[in-house]
């Protein structure tokens, strides 16, 4: 049985079409399903019709199943266990690289050196980066593991594979002086627009991307000088949800006198906008959206700030930097670590410290002098 994914021209929508061989007059019996509003998705339609009428969830499982088979099966579980996103980015992995190569083999098969010979084929042929590497072998040891669990395989061959080293590269930020200039210039451009709201929160809060966009007013305690992070736009610019990132990143952060000056002028710019286009505007409650009331998409926000980097004249970096910057600025005042973490919502405060090992070093030096004034010899 084989099916393949079209583009409906009229529609712009995606649809999956299954040979199901033919009847006894020799015509030719095919299956159609419609109206995905992405290729992925209906990707997705087309495994879980395969899994449901050819690998069958009834049928006895055993180590002779060929691995797309299996896997098959298992992007199927998967769509009520992740996110959609992430689903999708894994179901790339899986038909970009992982089916190619092992999709052929017998779960039994796939042995410690068919995997290294993988990774290794990855990393000298194809070319990636250790980064994506290890991104795909994350699926794989995922979706091997369940095999294990049910006692198709007795071990998972991933853990005997060494992959490349993933080395971190310097962490792009700007410094104090580098942060006025651009909040400075840049409000003169926008006129305290959205965008600059969005740039003013990622930097006095260090809060993601898509907890920016996906923050509602009514998570704002303006008396008490809280934001309480609640909800996201996903990376795709699709849906908004109840929940974050981590169990950790639903918080509380501070936000000082100024910023919530701001918030409060941003708030009656809305209010202003709701009020003119009435029944047309989309209220979603959101600090951050469009005049219309819609959500930014996260690309819009990408492009515009990386727009303003340029025009302004500063070191281009991400927008995702700008969490990076907040936290960088912290440390340098000798802010705890621990309320460092709390504000940017990490589960430990381990990750915290690895991740801005880099400003400690120029910080030595500040422990040493101190100590001068401690210790007398």
């Amino acid at each position: 049985m084989k099916g393949s994914i079209k583009k409906d021209n009229k529609t712009g929508n995606y649809y999956f079409v299954v040979d199901l061989g033919k009847d006894a007059t020799g015509k030719r019996i095919q299956k159609k399903k419609r109206g995905y509003k992405s290729k992925q998705d209906a990707e997705l339609g087309l495994v879980k019709f395969l899994s449901e009428h050819d690998f069958g969830l009834d049928k006895k499982l055993d180590s002779d199943m060929i691995f797309s088979k299996y896997m098959e099966g298992w992007f199927i579980e998967r769509e009520n266990l992740i996110e959609r996103t992430t689903l999708n980015n894994q179901l790339a992995f899986y038909r970009c690289y992982i089916s190619p190569n092992l999709g052929r083999y017998k779960i039994s098969q796939l042995s410690p050196i068919i995997l290294q010979n993988f990774a290794n084929d990855l990393f000298t042929s194809k070319k990636l980066a250790a980064g994506t590497i290890h991104k795909i072998f994350d699926v794989l040891k995922v979706s091997i593991s369940k095999a294990v669990k049910i006692q198709l395989i007795k071990e998972n061959p991933c853990k005997f594979v060494d992959l490349p080293k993933i080395r971190r590269k310097e962490m792009q930020v700007w410094n104090l002086q580098q942060v006025n200039k651009f909040l400075t210039e840049v409000n003169s451009i926008r006129n305290s627009d959205q965008f600059f709201t969005a740039y003013l929160l990622a930097i006095t809060t260090g809060m993601r991307q898509g907890e920016i966009l996906g923050l509602r007013w009514k998570d704002i305690d303006f008396e008490k000088k809280l934001i309480f992070v609640k909800q996201i736009l996903t990376h795709d610019g699709k849906e908004l949800k109840i929940g974050t990132k981590t169990m950790s990143g639903t918080r509380t952060i501070s936000i000082s006198v100024n910023v919530c000056a701001h918030l409060m002028k941003a708030k009656e710019k809305v209010l202003s906008d709701k009020k003119i286009l009435g029944n047309k505007y989309l209220d979603n409650d959101l600090v951050v959206c469009t005049k219309k009331g819609s959500v930014i998409q996260p690309s819009n926000l990408l492009k515009t700030f990386k727009k303003d980097t340029k025009n302004i004249g500063l070191p281009s970096i991400r927008f995702h930097d700008l969490r990076h910057t907040h936290a960088t600025m912290l440390i340098e005042q000798d802010i705890n670590p621990k309320i460092i973490q709390e504000r940017l919502g990490h589960s430990r405060i381990g990750i915290t410290l690895d991740i801005y090992s880099h400003v400690l070093p120029s910080m030595q030096q500040q422990v040493a002098d101190k100590l001068d004034e401690m210790v007398i010899i």
